[in-house]
């Protein structure tokens, strides 16, 4: 599976969530079984928790170690890697607000990503925008559904309506795998380029 890619990651268009207060790292608003240990395809096991500020280098190796495709799907453009700025703005957040969980595995006695997903709460409070990527090793194995999955667990027992999020149209997989969990595929009123994706949030879901 590849990845998406939209605007509530852009920090540039949500200044506002630099600015809302201190960042909580606090497993306790998420659902309980959300945070957790997991055991996906092929046997692997995941640690699913909660972004902290402590986290900036494992976010920063972790972009670094995507493909030039990946990247490409994710940021819509040829990113290398983050800068100080968005690095600190990915790591400081208001986890009553908005939802961001890492994948991580334990290789060579050291933590490393292999996945993020993430939304952002929209002006109308009712609506949020997500991002999902998983490294290119991990593709393949359930991780991406996983995730999106629990993004979509947590926000609906916040309350919230929708989740949605902006797709290029080159992005066959991922329109393919938001398509088979629910999501309505349409085009983009600004961007031909783009696909709009959405899902409403008080409807039945696959199981986990």
């Amino acid at each position: 599976m590849l990845i998406d890619t939209c605007s509530a990651l852009d920090p540039a268009s949500r200044a506002d969530a630099r600015t809302s207060g201190q960042a909580e790292h606090d497993a306790d608003t998420y659902p309980a079984h959300v945070v957790a240990r997991r055991r996906i395809a092929r046997g692997n096991t995941v640690e699913i928790r909660p972004f902290a500020p402590a986290d900036g280098q494992l976010i920063q190796d972790f972009v670094r170690s995507l493909s030039f495709e990946t990247r490409y799907l994710r940021f819509m453009s040829a990113v290398s890697e983050l800068g100080t700025q968005t690095v600190e703005w990915l790591t400081r957040i208001d986890h009553r607000r908005d939802a961001a969980l890492l994948a991580l595995v334990k290789e060579h006695g050291a933590a490393r990503v292999v996945g993020v997903a993430r939304y952002a709460l929209l002006a109308d409070g009712d609506d949020c925008e997500f991002a999902i990527v998983v490294a290119d090793d991990w593709q393949d194995r359930g991780l991406g559904r996983l995730l999106m999955l629990l993004l979509i667990d947590t926000a609906h027992a916040r309350g919230l309506k929708r989740i949605v999020g902006d797709v290029l149209a080159i992005n066959g997989p991922m329109l393919s795998f938001v398509s088979e969990l629910g999501f309505r595929v349409a085009p983009s009123s600004d961007d031909p380029t783009i696909r709009r994706v959405e899902r409403d949030l008080d409807g039945d879901r696959p199981p986990v």
